[in-house]
């Protein structure tokens, strides 16, 4: 009887925590996961603290089109994640993350940070910059995927190599509005709208990610030097990120287990 009230109770108490609502988690980048696409040699990515990740070129070309970056979630979607924080689709939230780019070198290089169903960013949405050996270009865009095809861009504000990108989702109408705010804070100085492009989605969990590209936009791709990419306090502006996996389904299977143990105990009286 003493071994099943324990069980009892630390069921609850399972119970009570997994189902409590997580707010803090998604903004360690700790737990962010590292992707590269193609993987690209002389790219590099290192979590500096929880709040801070650069990425980095460095010893040689990269292709052109070649991404390094981190996501929210450990697996190509937030449903095939075992680990992780993504956002509901049915929810409005609004997310920020502060960025700086530093570059020493001849070519291309790109920033950007967004959201999307997929690591591809087959349907995807975010706010990018451009840069040709280390200058940015014109400004600061919109860029948007459906089903992998590419939208038309859109012109935010003025470029330049550090600032505060800002992506605010709304459920109801599936839009998403891109902002740039150059002075720190979370209201942007210019704004890029993608009206319902949700709605041409699949109606999966959004995860965050930000990205250092190399691209030849300018007539050539990134060749030769150093360049960091800096990009720090990630917050939820408003909004609830949910845990990957989702805590019902962990907390199911903490109970199938707990069951199978304490029908065992019961069996060896």
């Amino acid at each position: 009887m003493a071994i099943a009230r324990w069980i009892s109770s630390w069921l609850l108490a399972v119970a009570i925590f997994a189902t409590a609502p997580v707010y803090g988690g998604i903004a360690d980048f700790s737990e962010w996961s590292q992707i590269k696409d193609p993987a690209a040699t002389n790219f590099f990515g290192s979590v500096d603290s929880a709040s801070q990740i650069t990425l980095s070129a460095t010893g040689g070309s990269v292709p052109h089109a070649a991404d390094i970056g981190y996501k929210s979630v450990s697996g190509t979607t937030a449903a095939d994640s075992t680990s992780g924080y993504a956002f509901d689709p049915s929810a409005d939230f609004s997310i920020a993350v502060d960025f700086s780019l530093s570059v020493s070198g001849v070519g291309g290089l790109g920033v950007g940070f967004g959201i999307g169903e997929d690591q591809d960013g087959a349907n995807s949405v975010g706010v990018a910059m451009l840069t040709a050996n280390g200058i940015p270009l014109l400004s600061f865009f919109g860029a948007a995927r459906i089903g992998d095809v590419d939208q038309t861009p859109q012109a935010i504000l003025t470029a330049q190599k550090d600032g505060r990108l800002i992506v605010t989702y709304t459920a109801a109408t599936g839009d998403v509005e891109l902002g740039v705010s150059t002075d720190g804070d979370d209201t942007s100085e210019g704004t890029a709208i993608f009206g319902g492009i949700q709605n041409n989605w699949n109606d999966e969990p959004l995860m965050p990610s930000f990205f250092l590209r190399s691209d030849d936009s300018a007539g050539l791709a990134w060749t030769s030097g150093t360049a960091d990419a800096v990009f720090s306090d990630f917050h939820v502006i408003d909004g609830t990120p949910v845990v990957v996996p989702e805590p019902s389904t962990a907390l199911l299977a903490t109970l199938a287990i707990l069951a199978l143990c304490f029908g065992a105990i019961r069996n060896r009286k």
